[in-house]
């Protein structure tokens, strides 16, 4: 072979070498650009870590210290400050028939750090005292349990049964005082709803909470009461109130032996809500924060045995099952309320 025809073979073999080696670069380019595009879409796909919370946390409620719902809150924000690493703290707002608390927790930044205790009053008292606020002034974050409501009197009262009770108002009427809590509060819509079915007449006297309503009995200046038998368990156990009949739609499984109103005879059945509220526009992240909180405080051990010593019943309810809940309690409240033409 002459040897102008080798230097064209060579020539031609060092010019291929050059193009493979160019596309190879190319490739292994190609290939660090993809694996990095790869991982600046992992990251944008991971969501940011929540910073929250980072200070106090303020639950408030419409009633005084030592009512149910202050003494619910109290227990609950203690069990989740474990898991939150923060304080919480409850701040009672009393006033205008629950007004004064929704009101400023309705104002309040959306930030997770003012949040609303709530119970079923919030859905009744709006219905008969004009308000600037209403329950869906919130975004609901869960129901946490329902309470046990009770008609109750003092153990020296003349009152054996209910049906004492009922026998005395026919007699009287409008004479036999009711403690019931705020005026237009769950409770006292629940006890004119059994004067009403009952056919019977009463004089209910307002409160601003439970624990004045078990004073003002245990004083003698009421004849009959109705709350939550989370506020007057001590006062039972002392031996100063006597139950008389529970509202739920089954016994109150540690007092077997007291029995519903139904079971009395009257088809009435009543179970209060007890849950958590935010300002409209909380982000749903903090939302589902303390869902998730929520779902599992039920085994904290000192909750556990508050919840399960006051008898109040756990029922978790997420967003929105708990807005489920509490529009079918408000179209009760509504229809009680026009039928007593309230």
């Amino acid at each position: 072979m002459k040897r102008n025809t080798w230097l064209a073979i060579l020539l031609l073999l060092a010019v291929g070498l050059l193009v493979l080696s160019g596309c190879g670069g190319q490739q292994e380019e190609a290939t660090e650009s993809s694996e990095k595009a790869g991982e600046e879409v992992k990251e944008a796909e991971e969501p940011a870590k929540l910073d929250y919370p980072t200070k106090p946390i303020t639950l408030v409620y419409h009633s005084k210290a030592g009512s149910g719902g202050d003494i619910f809150l109290r227990n609950l924000g203690k069990a989740l400050e474990k898991s939150f690493g923060q304080p919480i703290v409850i701040e009672n707002r009393v006033g205008a028939g629950g007004a004064n608390a929704w009101t400023y927790v309705s104002r309040a930044k959306p930030d997770g750090y003012t949040l609303l205790g709530i119970s079923s009053t919030i859905l009744a008292s709006p219905l008969r005292v004009e308000m600037p606020v209403s329950y869906k002034d919130f975004d609901p974050i869960a129901q946490v349990f329902y309470d046990p409501t009770v008609i109750f009197v003092r153990t020296d009262s003349q009152y054996d049964s209910l049906a004492d009770v009922v026998e005395d108002a026919k007699s009287r009427p409008g004479q036999q005082k009711w403690g019931g809590g705020n005026a237009g509060s769950a409770e006292s819509l629940c006890a004119l709803r059994f004067a009403e079915i009952a056919g019977m007449e009463i004089k209910l006297v307002p409160f601003e909470g439970g624990g004045d309503v078990i004073v003002a009995l245990v004083a003698g200046d009421l004849d009959v009461a109705i709350g939550e038998y989370a506020e007057i368990k001590g006062q039972v156990e002392a031996g100063k109130v006597k139950l008389l009949t529970g509202l739920g739609s089954e016994r109150i499984p540690t007092l077997p032996d007291l029995p519903t109103l139904k079971e009395e005879g009257y088809d009435f059945v009543f179970e209060k809500i007890r849950g958590l509220m935010v300002p409209k526009g909380t982000p749903d992240e903090i939302i589902e924060f303390w869902n998730e909180a929520i779902r599992k405080v039920y085994d904290d051990p000192a909750f556990k045995k508050y919840y399960e010593s006051s008898n109040i019943i756990p029922l978790y309810r997420g967003p929105d099952e708990m807005t489920k809940a509490m529009d079918e309690q408000h179209q009760f409240f509504k229809e009680m309320l026009e039928k007593m033409g309230l």
